[in-house]
């Protein structure tokens, strides 16, 4: 029969340290994930650049479409410039 108290774990030397290893660390880890929206952006950014070069090229001589007198490349692009602008800035990652 055993005489140990019930909840009592035996095994190992009674003097020595025990470390709890579900514990988690107080201090958070040094890296932090980059959000994927910052990556949104960068495509958005690099995107719109392309467009309005395009549509800086074509600016003297349009293509015959419909609408070529509105230079629609430029304000698409100067469009995805300045989302893409946006998300980079609010989702830029944090320096630690």
């Amino acid at each position: 029969m055993d005489t140990e108290p019930q909840g009592r774990r035996s095994g190992g030397d009674v003097g020595k340290r025990r470390v709890a290893v579900d514990q988690q660390d107080s201090k958070p880890p040094e890296r932090q994930m980059i959000p994927v929206w910052f990556f949104v952006g960068v495509i958005l950014l690099i995107y719109g650049l392309i467009i309005f070069a395009t549509g800086i090229s074509e600016y003297s001589s349009p293509p015959p479409t419909v609408l070529s007198k509105t230079h629609p490349a430029i304000w698409w692009g100067a469009l995805l410039i300045v989302i893409g602008g946006i998300y980079v800035y609010l989702h830029k990652p944090k320096k630690v």
